[in-house]
């Protein structure tokens, strides 16, 4: 504060003159500011109080009062006269305190609500003139609801999201972020005019994730140079379906003429032992039944010379596994679990035999094998579906039904082959509001673009003109990536920056600002100041 001039001799002003502040000094202070999550001055002031005590022989108070009001008093004249440096360089300062202190609270148990909220409260805390325990209560409660809150709204991509992202598959912005934006974005597919864009970026999103679990299929045959990303490119429904089977038969048709396939009399222990070791865990009635299929299902192929056909043996290895997965599909028993296991290990027998004999063509079987094992849980989903698309539910019911593991464990754990690629479209793209007609899909709609959509003109011709652009092939990705930041094609921390890493990574400050600066606030019509 200071005195103004004298203008004449019977004139007198008295008024403030603003502390001119260096934007040099006023960046460095006010990123320390942000640095020390609003305590610099607090903490300058101690330093130059102890150094003022035991090297000058000063007073404490008087130091350390002198130290933080110029601080201060430079921090709040910089915020007027350079506002968006002041602003930018102490949200710049308090992000890399911010990301540590959240990654050691995390260690502690604490999510990033908990901790933005408790660094929102501390820099709110901290942050205040006042040096009324009530103003600074009220500033560390402000500091840390909004720090948490602005953390918890913050429109991140989820993990599931990331994962399709990262496959190609086209999400838009409100399936990426999931919650509450996802149900408006659902709810605006109803409205006139817009719906139909929105509709149509969803449609393409999960038609890109029906292509991406059928190139999961083929992803085993990549060793021997099937490009799954070409044969599923541009197909939909049936088409892709065919597509992708016939590469998978196809395949192993090519392989079948260069093996040698196994004589009966070379192979017949190895087949007897894996048929009567799995077969001791069965009891008396499934023995025989098990013997009488396997009679059928295998030796009924070898010809009266002991040979087999490299037809006939995959016959026989494809009857096994539906053997297996019947069972399971079926009411468990007692020993259904045991039934599956017996076929499931002479299965894996035959397979085996097949690469001993042929030592050179085993990871060309190895990858057949495994390419034919996950389509046959989503052939089974194109069967039960119309047109050959499908839902991630429908899916992942067929893989559970294949999971051949002890009481679907692998299954029960997340891990069953293809199943976190399919999950996390479950978990992404699934519909959660009730189709259209619904009270609430009407009014989170018509909410969403300001009410009156249906009626205005004004208001139709202006939410087209933004929506529409925004759901197209291109605005798609473009509005997702400046919405959530995630760019899978950008390493992590080198642009990964959006309207998320805005809200998120800057919650501490804007509540800590926010909370600093609550005494000004009128509370129960009781102004602080």
């Amino acid at each position: 504060m200071g005195k103004a001039r004298l203008l004449g001799e019977n004139s007198v002003v008295s008024q403030p003159t603003q502390n001119k502040v260096g934007k040099l000094t006023g960046i460095t202070q006010s990123a320390l500011q942000g640095i020390s999550m609003g305590s610099f001055d607090e903490m300058a002031g101690l330093a130059k109080g102890l150094y003022a005590k035991f090297a000058e022989g000063k007073d404490f108070n008087t130091a350390y009062n002198e130290t933080v009001n110029a601080i201060r008093s430079d921090l709040k004249s910089f915020r007027e006269q350079e506002p968006l440096y002041a602003y930018g360089s102490e949200i710049a300062g308090s992000i890399p305190t911010a990301v540590f202190g959240g990654a050691r609270l995390a260690k502690k148990g604490l999510d990033a609500v908990k901790s933005a909220g408790l660094m929102g409260g501390f820099y709110g805390g901290f942050g205040t003139d006042s040096s009324d325990p009530l103003d600074i209560g009220i500033a560390t409660t402000v500091g840390g609801l909004t720090g948490g809150t602005l953390q918890k709204v913050a429109p991140y991509a989820t993990e599931s999201a990331k994962k399709l992202i990262k496959r190609g598959v086209p999400v838009t912005v409100g399936d990426a972020v999931g919650g509450g934006l996802k149900r408006v974005e659902e709810a605006m597919t109803s409205v006139p005019f817009v719906g139909s864009a929105i509709s149509g970026a969803k449609r393409r999103s999960k038609q890109a994730f029906d292509r991406t679990v059928y190139e999961e299929v083929l992803e085993p045959l990549k060793a021997i140079g099937v490009k799954p990303n070409e044969v599923v490119k541009g197909k939909t429904g049936n088409e892709l379906y065919d597509a992708v089977e016939t590469v998978v038969t196809k395949a192993y048709d090519d392989v079948v003429p260069t093996l040698k396939l196994p004589n009966r009399q070379s192979v017949q222990s190895k087949i007897d032992d894996a048929i009567y070791n799995s077969a001791e865990t069965l009891d008396d009635n499934l023995e025989k039944v098990f013997f009488k299929d396997l009679e059928k299902i295998i030796y009924s192929k070898f010809d009266v010379d002991g040979n087999i056909s490299g037809q006939a043996y995959k016959t026989a290895i494809s009857q096994l596994r539906t053997k297996a997965r019947k069972i399971g599909a079926s009411q468990p028993t007692l020993f259904s679990d045991d039934l599956i296991g017996s076929y499931k290990n002479v299965e894996k027998t035959l397979i085996e035999i097949l690469k001993e004999t042929n030592p050179s063509q085993k990871t060309k079987l190895d990858a057949i094998d495994k390419s034919f094992k996950r389509l046959l849980p989503v052939e089974r989903t194109v069967i039960q579906s119309e047109g050959g698309e499908f839902t991630a539910d429908q899916v992942l019911r067929n893989i559970k039904k294949a999971d051949t593991s002890l009481r679907n464990k692998d299954f029960a754990r997340g891990k069953a082959d293809m199943q976190p690629l399919v999950r996390a479209g479950q978990e992404t793209i699934k519909q959660r509001l009730p189709n259209s007609g619904t009270a609430d899909r009407s009014m989170l709609g018509s909410f969403a673009l300001g009410g009156g959509l249906a009626i205005d003109p004004l208001t139709v011709g202006i939410g087209s003109g933004l929506t529409v652009p925004a759901y197209s092939p291109l605005g798609t990705n473009i509005v997702r990536r400046v919405i959530t930041g995630y760019n899978p094609e950008v390493p992590k921390g080198l642009g990964n920056i959006g309207l998320a890493q805005v809200i998120g990574k800057g919650a501490p400050y804007y509540g800590g600002l926010l909370g600093s600066n609550a005494e000004d606030a009128n509370f129960f019509g009781m102004n602080r100041r």
